[in-house]
């Protein structure tokens, strides 16, 4: 009878041991800033990677990080040469920022952090660069739940600002969670564009806009109208896959279409797949070497689509030509040879 008591005596001790080691246990009190906890355990912060180095394990777990006992001095460094054989232990934490709206939270941008305070945030378009780079919110009207967890997420058009004239659109998303929202990457969709009505439906993004043909130059209008499709997976933004025009099935298209060069009309065919974004495709083809007199070469330009598991192409947008030497102008226009 007397092992069973011992076994509940030690089995009493370790409990308590465990009461008292957590209760001497440094952790962050709630609302803490990661700094200020990571200096109060005898760690050193560092902002830039979101780390702290020398702390204990214990508080790294407690702190919600991911702890590596024997972490590289020379880790951060960009081209790293010889580097001491030293262990650094260090605590590790999600660099992603949690905001307290979509206006405050943080995004990724060609790759790169942007934090906006209050809806916008200015940033070095480069070292040492006297160019600023704006990036502003534009719109963020459209709520709905992108990530299916119940909770109404925010959806935005950014807009982004830095040296020439350009103004650069993303689409990103701000996903609520139970202590604020998390930014999305942001893709982007165009340049100077001019923005329409967003839309969710069914947890499926549609961002519609206009913009100018591929061969439009900034100063036309954008009346081109186009929607593109996005889905949020595993907290990322991605564009809704689309059928791919590659440049051995243009060629077929413009073929079967507009005909090949033959010898009593032209000498070379050239084709060419442009833009592509969103899954609209146009075909280029110049006709170069023409027997004629006047025109040189000639050069149409049409959309094609995939319907019905086929390519088509449709109406031709653009038809020009280069004339002769001596027949007006030698490099593609609209307007007439003579």
């Amino acid at each position: 009878m007397s092992r069973p008591r011992s076994t509940l005596s030690s089995a009493v001790s370790f409990a308590i041991f465990l009461v008292v080691v957590c209760a001497v246990m440094p952790t962050p009190a709630p609302g803490q800033r990661l700094p200020e906890s990571c200096a109060q355990n005898n760690g050193m912060w560092l902002e830039k990677y979101k780390e702290c180095e020398y702390a204990s394990r214990e508080w790294c777990g407690t702190a919600g990080g991911h702890f590596d006992e024997c972490g590289s001095a020379c880790r951060h460094e960009p081209n790293p040469g010889p580097c001491t054989m030293q262990c650094v232990p260090v605590c590790k934490f999600a660099t992603h920022m949690i905001g307290k709206d979509a206006a405050n939270s943080e995004y990724v941008i060609d790759g790169k952090s942007v934090v906006l305070k209050e809806g916008q945030t200015e940033k070095q378009a480069a070292p040492g660069s006297a160019t600023v780079a704006t990036t502003r919110i534009f719109d963020a009207t459209t709520t709905g739940d992108l990530n299916r967890d119940g909770r109404d997420d925010v959806l935005l058009l950014l807009v982004q600002n830095a040296s020439g004239s350009g103004s650069f659109y993303y689409v990103a998303a701000a996903l609520r969670t139970k202590d604020g929202y998390r930014g999305t990457n942001a893709i982007l969709i165009g340049d100077r564009i001019a923005p329409r009505a967003m839309e969710i439906r069914d947890g499926m993004i549609v961002v519609n806009y206009g913009e100018r043909y591929p061969w439009e130059s900034f100063a036309v209008p954008p009346l081109v109208s186009r929607s593109r499709y996005f889905v949020v997976e595993a907290d990322e933004l991605k564009e809704k896959p689309f059928a791919v025009l590659d440049q051995e099935v243009a060629r077929k298209l413009v073929v079967s279409k507009w005909g090949d060069c033959q010898p009593e009309t032209c000498s070379k065919l050239t084709v060419n797949v442009l833009d592509g974004r969103g899954g609209v495709w146009y075909v280029e083809a110049i006709y170069e070497g023409m027997v004629d007199d006047v025109v040189r070469a000639r050069k149409k330009v049409a959309e094609a689509y995939y319907k019905n598991e086929a390519w088509e192409v449709g109406r031709v947008l653009l038809t020009e030509q280069a004339c002769c030497r001596g027949r007006g102008h030698e490099n593609f226009s609209s307007d007439a040879c003579r």
